[in-house]
């Protein structure tokens, strides 16, 4: 009987079938257990099975935080701009007579330094004028006194009204009164308050305007004339020594051009400090320059800038 042979895999060559090659010892029966397995299939071997894709936890966008606003009550309404106002017409025409008057006696006194005018005549011109100030004074005055109190009675009312808005919202929103409660009381109140908010700028616009007295003058202008003024009060002793203006007349003259400059003074002090200190920054710059300090071009640079200053002072 022919002997069962078969091939070693290791060495290659055809031995004995038995347990291990007789030629390099490998194990003959692991390469017959290797032979009984299923051939794999035509696709090749089979692949692992892909884990399944576990789905990631959604992520909801939370939103952002509100502002907490109090219950039952409305959010803040932004202000309102000013609005114009007109004003009385009678009133435009007072004020602009007044001041017309007020300068032209400031000129007038002007005119009698400078020798240009007699004192009959001055004296006439000026008593016109003063005469015709007191007259349209007294009708401002008037008017002040009526407007000032119209104002502060409307002005009373208004801030009575707005409290009881207030009191109002508040109550709904501790719960004491409901929503409806508040809705429907709430619109008379808003309509008052805006009648009277309104009439309050009305009567403020009329006063704002009585108490203008040199509006829609410019401010070189009033620098002139209290420039004019100054230099009257400083000349009125020597006027008075040589007999220009009698002693009566020198002293009505005074009295009027010291409060005719505590008016200027009070329109345009701000800017004659800021001219004053634009000036004397000039003269430190210049004596800077002079000493070795900043060089010439340095000079002339802040010089330019100062001056510009200057001249937007009274524009």
């Amino acid at each position: 009987m022919e002997e069962e042979t078969v091939v070693c895999a290791k060495c290659g060559r055809e031995v004995p079938k038995t347990l291990y090659c007789i030629y390099c010892g490998s194990p003959l029966f692991k390469q017959e257990k290797e032979a009984k397995k299923p051939a794999p299939s035509p696709e090749g071997p089979a692949k692992p099975m892909p884990e399944p894709i576990k789905p990631k936890p959604e992520v909801k966008e939370m939103p952002a935080p509100r502002a907490a606003t109090p219950p039952h009550l409305e959010p803040q309404v932004r202000p309102k701009p000013a609005r114009a106002v007109p004003v009385d017409p009678e009133i435009t025409k007072l004020m602009d007579d007044l001041r017309n008057n007020y300068i032209w006696k400031v000129k007038l006194c002007g005119v009698l330094c400078d020798d240009g005018v007699s004192e009959g005549v001055f004296t006439t011109l000026f008593e016109e004028y003063i005469n015709k100030i007191n007259q349209l004074g007294q009708v401002r005055n008037d008017k002040i006194g009526y407007y000032r109190e119209e104002f502060g009675a409307k002005k009373a009312a208004l801030d009575g009204a707005e409290r009881k808005l207030e009191e109002l919202k508040v109550r709904a929103a501790v719960g004491q009164i409901s929503s409806a409660d508040l809705e429907a009381q709430a619109p008379e109140l808003e309509e008052r308050i805006a009648n009277l908010d309104l009439e309050t700028s009305r009567l403020g616009a009329q006063l704002a305007r009585l108490n203008d007295l040199m509006r829609d003058t410019p401010p070189r202008d009033i620098f002139d004339l209290e420039k004019t003024a100054s230099r009257c009060l400083d000349s009125l002793d020597l006027m008075v020594t040589n007999g220009k203006v009698s002693n009566k007349l020198g002293g009505d003259l005074r009295k009027d051009l010291e409060a005719a400059l505590n008016v200027f003074d009070g329109i345009i002090g701000d800017k004659k400090q800021r001219e004053k200190g634009l000036r004397e920054r000039l003269s430190t710059l210049e004596a800077r320059y002079k000493v070795g300090e900043i060089t010439i071009s340095e000079f002339e640079g802040l010089k330019r800038k100062i001056n510009a200053e200057l001249e937007q002072i009274w524009v």
